[in-house]
């Protein structure tokens, strides 16, 4: 995406607060990456980033560092999308290690609060 600039010179904002939230309903899943932001507004991770944090800052989105990236999800009045919890143990996991349980063989039902058969 080339960057435009305004009469003083300056570059002018291209990708609104919208448009990243607009990516939560794009994606796949109940959490967004800064990644997925960068991809689908044709942007980069820096810009990604400042605008994830922005909606952070006024409340409309959370995130939670895990496994080495930091998450993303919109944030309800009532309650998280898909009932994500950011204090769920689920997090706790270190890298590549689902505990003692079959959490990967049933991550689907974990991360959208399906009961398990």
């Amino acid at each position: 995406m080339s960057r435009e600039r305004g009469d003083a010179g300056r570059y002018t904002e291209t990708i609104t607060l919208d448009d990243v939230l607009g990516v939560f309903e794009a994606v796949e899943g109940p959490v967004v990456t800064s990644g997925d932001v960068a991809e689908a507004l044709d942007c980069s991770r820096e810009t990604a980033r400042r605008k994830l944090r922005t909606l952070e800052e006024q409340g409309h989105v959370a995130s939670r560092k895990t496994a080495g990236r930091v998450v993303w999800w919109v944030v309800d009045e009532q309650k998280t999308p898909h009932g994500v919890n950011p204090d769920d143990p689920f997090w706790d996991f270190a890298p590549g290690i689902s505990g003692e349980s079959d959490v990967s063989e049933r991550i689907d039902a974990v991360l959208y609060g399906e009961k398990s058969t």
